[in-house]
């Protein structure tokens, strides 16, 4: 086993979800395989010991990760461990209320909310997601950030959404949330039903210029262009100058992982082949598995860019 300089993993800790989204990832909607939380409390503790001497950053997700009740008890003992990088939550708001808020607003090393929003088109948007999520989550969004939470918008892009991309920064902006990620759909799971949506290399071009444009950055599509991900973060609240543009690679290795909600464990989470399980395998016995994928962007994709 060797261990990384840095980790960082999706902890998809329930798969109940009442958001019916069309290109999700999952085929099972319910709590039946989810661990209490003590367990994923013990799960926690390996995985942050084992790694105690590298940076730890963890996406607490679903599922919706607000439907499971031991969510902030397992975020605050996150919390505590000197080497956690980062702690961000992502969900679609479904079930924030004040309470959820004050909660958030409690974790002592929480980094962002990521919401998940498609377009800045209502039609768009619920037509991916669900009716009425444009509104809710919108009037959500606004809430945490008046609440003074570091909001990150997410957006899954295909063919029915990546002209979205303008409005949709213009419109993260605008509410004086923090930044957005794209991110690319991947045909699996429920999702796949959409696979003629996937994403061409022609339009994932289009969008690398729509980033440029908006970030005023120095950089060509061509530069882009090998990103799997962007993340335009809006320090000032602003686009154009003062952005700041990172891109992702496909990152399978040893790096990083998804952990499922009865602690199996993927390469990635588009990656859905399990690797082992956690705490029963072990953390050093899945880093070494993690070792043996290198970074190749068609496993991920089912087709290279």
């Amino acid at each position: 086993m060797t261990i990384p300089e840095e980790f960082g993993f999706q902890w998809h800790i329930t798969d109940r979800c009442a958001g019916g989204c069309r290109h999700c990832y999952q085929t099972a909607f319910d709590g039946a395989v989810e661990l209490p939380v003590g367990a994923l409390i013990r799960v926690a503790d390996h995985i942050m010991t084992t790694l105690s001497s590298i940076p730890v950053s963890i996406n607490v997700t679903g599922g919706e990760p607000f439907l499971y009740g031991g969510v902030f008890e397992l975020m605050s003992r996150l919390s505590t461990f000197d080497n956690l990088h980062e702690l961000n939550i992502i969900t679609s708001t479904f079930g924030l209320n004040q309470s959820v808020v004050d909660k958030l607003k409690s974790i002592p090393k929480l980094t962002s909310v990521k919401v998940s929003l498609e377009s800045h088109d209502p039609l768009i948007n619920d037509g991916i997601r669900s009716t009425g999520h444009f509104n809710v989550t919108t009037r959500n969004i606004k809430t945490l950030i008046r609440s003074g939470l570091p909001v990150v918008l997410m957006a899954t892009l295909s063919r029915r959404n990546y002209q979205s991309v303008d409005g949709l920064c213009r419109l993260c902006a605008g509410m004086g949330a923090a930044g957005i990620i794209l991110e690319r759909y991947v045909p699996i799971g429920r999702g796949i039903d959409l696979a003629d949506s996937v994403l061409t290399r022609k339009e994932w071009r289009d969008i690398a210029a729509t980033v440029i444009r908006l970030a005023n950055i120095d950089a060509s599509t061509d530069d882009l262009l090998p990103y799997r991900a962007f993340r335009v973060d809006m320090p000032h609240g602003t686009l154009g100058d003062g952005c700041e543009v990172s891109g992702a690679f496909c990152n399978l290795g040893p790096s990083s992982m998804a952990l499922m909600p009865d602690g199996t464990v993927y390469p990635c989470r588009r990656v859905p082949t399990a690797i082992g399980k956690l705490p029963d395998d072990g953390m050093g016995r899945i880093l070494s598995r993690l070792e043996e994928y290198s970074s190749a962007p068609q496993k991920c994709f089912g087709f290279d860019f």
